[in-house]
């Protein structure tokens, strides 16, 4: 079988985009397994600027008007042979629409994830030209695939809102413990450390409600910090944010950061914080549980059902609250004082070899692929 994965970007791990470390980690490790793997980039460029790989990749360029394909990559699909089998990343994505009815022109089954795009959260955003792309492309794109899948409970319900299908599965992303530098230990912090990891949307990862539950928690007497790792388009604002909340002092912004040193910049917190309003299955969290932090999550990360499962932090309830963050914050805080914090690290690091192994769900998807 000859798997090919399509992404807009070039499958760098070291972006900030989940969906391209997502099909990143998926290729090299279906190739590991022993499959024929490629990936197809749709990118602004053909440059191949990124680390050394074990899978070929191949680049198409994006047309600006988005309504045309590379004509290299129609090419490449009309000399495609029997036996191929092609996973799109994302959703709504014109590019997608074209290559999929290419695609069944020439009978060559797909794979489709949208990613956490089809939540009803993300759903609310730009919603009334979301819902007629939806009915005029994104519909046909869907039920036109081989296999949906959807990596979260709430997008796995939602879709029925939307369209009914019965050709959906429900697969999470993965953690490959490899990945982790040797040498980390956990710190010995002075007081509890809070931390986040990941792109600067404040709607989409509920950082607005991060950062007023942590000044509610401070405004209750409490000691701790909050560093928050990455970048986007509203860093400045959260800055703006910390102080007008009046906890500048209490917030570290380190900015993007990557491999080796992202990893060991967030083992030296105490518990993970990631408050979204919206996610598919956030890369994140499984990084920060695999190096043994407790994870205080929101439902919608779609990882609170494992977390409660493996006692592995403290999740929050749907339509969680600055109070219930608050009071997430001072649960920790309480384990923290009670150094029992370290048991439900071990818990989260066990949680990931135990549900989210890369080769576990790598041979489910490959099974799905053949189905």
């Amino acid at each position: 079988m000859k798997i090919i994965h399509v992404v807009l970007g070039k499958a760098n791990p070291n972006r900030m985009n989940g969906v391209n470390k997502v099909a990143y980690q998926l290729a090299k490790t279906q190739q590991e397994l022993g499959h024929e793997v490629t990936v197809w980039g749709i990118a602004n460029s053909l440059e191949h600027n990124y680390p050394s790989r074990n899978f070929e990749t191949k680049l198409f360029l994006q047309s600006a008007r988005k309504w045309r394909l590379d004509p290299a990559l129609t090419q490449e699909v009309r000399q495609l042979k029997t036996g191929a089998v092609l996973h799109l990343h994302g959703a709504f994505i014109p590019e997608f629409f074209l290559l999929s009815r290419l695609l069944r022109r020439r009978h060559i089954p797909y794979i489709y994830t949208p990613h956490g795009s089809l939540t009803e959260a993300a759903m609310q955003q730009s919603k009334w030209r979301k819902q007629v792309y939806f009915s005029l492309f994104e519909k046909t794109v869907i039920r036109n695939a081989k296999a949906v899948q959807l990596l979260g409970d709430q997008e796995f319900s939602y879709l029925d809102r939307l369209v009914r299908i019965g050709h959906k599965k429900l697969i999470p992303n993965g953690m490959d413990l490899a990945e982790l530098p040797a040498g980390l230990c956990r710190p010995n912090n002075e007081q509890l450390v809070f931390n986040f990891c990941g792109r600067l949307d404040t709607y989409h990862k509920g950082l607005d409600l991060m950062l007023f539950g942590f000044a509610q928690f401070l405004e209750k007497g409490y000691r701790a910090r909050l560093e928050i790792i990455g970048d986007g388009i509203d860093r400045v604002e959260l800055m703006r944010l910390t102080d007008a909340l009046g906890i500048a002092e209490h917030v570290v912004f380190h900015g993007a950061k990557f491999g080796d040193e992202k990893y060991r910049l967030m083992a030296q917190g105490d518990v993970f914080l990631h408050t979204s309003r919206m996610e598919g299955f956030p890369m994140a969290v499984l990084e920060a549980a695999a190096l043994g932090l407790p994870c205080l999550t929101s439902e919608p990360t779609n990882i609170n059902r494992f977390v409660r499962q493996h006692d592995a932090g403290f999740p929050l309830a749907e339509g969680h609250t600055l109070d219930s963050i608050c009071e997430a914050m001072g649960s920790a805080f309480d384990f923290y004082q009670n150094k029992r914090l370290q048991e439900k690290g071990e818990n989260a690091r066990a949680m990931v070899q135990q549900a989210f192994d890369w080769k576990n769900i790598c041979q489910e998807l490959v099974e799905v692929y053949g189905e």
